[in-house]
């Protein structure tokens, strides 16, 4: 049987219409899968002695920036939280990390170790709105809707381990 124009047209309009199906399907599965980013660095060691107490060190994991916090030992910290348990999550531990991306609109805050404006005490300040954390990140004021995220981590020797579950288990 011989194929006439009209089904030869239909297949390349049948053939146009499949390209053109994967064309749309291929950006869509790419941006579902993870990145190599988010893959690459799933487990990262930090030094912890090489952290000056009251300082703050800033890695990258999971391609996100990370706190590393070193507080002295018997830190006291005499400021009021308005939302959230991440102190007592933390309670215990000098040094720890959490998300340094605001939960407000994904600015990173800045590390005040003298304090901000009329907080007289160490604070995470964002400055694009005017967000205050705690030093583990519990909102004290401003517009953030929820304290800084805390990934699983654990210290084991002399090294904080983030990304492997201890005394934080999972991203909280």
């Amino acid at each position: 049987m011989e194929a006439s124009r009209r089904d030869l047209v239909g297949i390349a309009i049948g053939g146009l219409g499949a390209v053109g199906v994967i064309g749309v399907l291929y950006p869509i599965v790419k941006t579902l899968a993870p990145s190599a980013a988010s893959l690459a660095g799933a487990v990262v060691e930090v030094d912890i002695n090489s952290i000056p107490e009251g300082q703050v060190r800033v890695v990258s994991w999971k391609g996100k920036p990370v706190f590393v916090i070193k507080l002295p030992q018997g830190f006291q910290w005499s400021g009021k939280v308005r939302e959230g348990n991440n102190s007592k999550l933390l309670q215990g531990q000098s040094v720890f990390t959490m998300i340094a991306v605001c939960t407000h609109l994904g600015c990173v805050p800045l590390w005040k170790p003298q304090g901000e404006a009329e907080y007289n005490y160490p604070v995470f300040h964002c400055p694009c709105h005017g967000g205050f954390y705690s030093p583990w990140g519990d909102i004290i004021a401003g517009p953030p809707p929820r304290p800084l995220y805390l990934p699983p981590q654990k210290v084991e020797g002399g090294k904080l381990i983030i990304g492997e579950a201890g005394f934080i288990k999972e991203l909280t």
